[in-house]
């Protein structure tokens, strides 16, 4: 039996998506979450728009939201400093001299990456804590922003200011990829440099050293693409 609506007609039912759609879509939105693993994503802008537009409750929650952003500075400073100390403890290994060139240029890039995050997180903690003590937290915190009020009166962030917060982040993320593809880049060429039979313990080594990684690759990406999806949830449902 049909369902009807208010004047008894039959209610239309929703047209399923076309097959190439329904395949293409998902495609679309793993590649757009897989881009946020390294670029932040645009909600931190719209998450900017809404905490700067909200009328009750703004005051507070400005100063909750630099708050977070120091404390997130703050880990991403100290975890960029650990991954720096492990990048130049590389450097140390007794057979360094003898790595190809693409793993110490990896390396490299990898150490000056994590001291960018580093420096930029300390440049960021200190700019948000002078905010903090500000009189005018609110309006120093929409100038900080690059706001422009537009014609529906609301003011709406500069569209690079999520990517300048995530900088340090960024930094970070980018120094361990370049670390650990420099690092299996010399593992694999040390097994191809000899015999490629299982009996080459390089080999052996390579191959147990790809199976962790990739398992590890899997979990971190199931994992952030995860809270990714919460955010974006979130900030949808905050926009009700």
């Amino acid at each position: 039996m049909k369902d009807e609506g208010e004047l008894g007609r039959p209610t239309p039912h929703p047209r399923r998506p076309s097959v190439p759609r329904r395949i293409f879509n998902p495609v679309v939105r793993a590649g757009d979450s897989f881009l946020s693993l390294l670029v932040p994503r645009h909600w931190s802008r719209r998450t900017l728009k809404d905490i700067i537009n909200t009328i009750d409750r703004q005051d507070e929650l400005i100063k909750t939201y630099i708050e977070s952003e120091i404390a997130k500075m703050n880990t991403t400073g100290v975890t960029a400093a650990l991954i720096a100390a492990v990048i130049s403890s590389g450097f140390s290994w007794y057979n360094i001299e003898g790595t190809s060139w693409v793993t110490r240029a990896m390396w490299f890039s990898g150490l000056i990456l994590a001291i960018a995050s580093v420096a930029s997180s300390a440049i960021h903690t200190a700019a948000f804590l002078r905010m903090k003590c500000d009189r005018d937290v609110t309006e120093r915190f929409k100038q900080a922003l690059g706001n422009e009020r537009t014609p529906d009166s609301n003011w709406h962030p500069h569209a690079l200011t999520p990517y300048v917060l995530g900088g340090p982040t960024l930094h970070l993320k980018l120094s361990v990829l370049t670390f650990v593809i420099g690092l299996f880049f010399e593992i694999w060429r040390a097994a191809a440099a000899t015999d490629l039979a299982w009996k080459n313990d390089n080999l052996k080594i390579a191959f147990f050293a790809t199976l962790v990684g990739g398992f590890v690759v899997i979990n971190y990406i199931f994992s952030v693409l995860t809270l990714v999806d919460q955010s974006m949830h979130i900030s949808k449902e905050s926009k009700v």
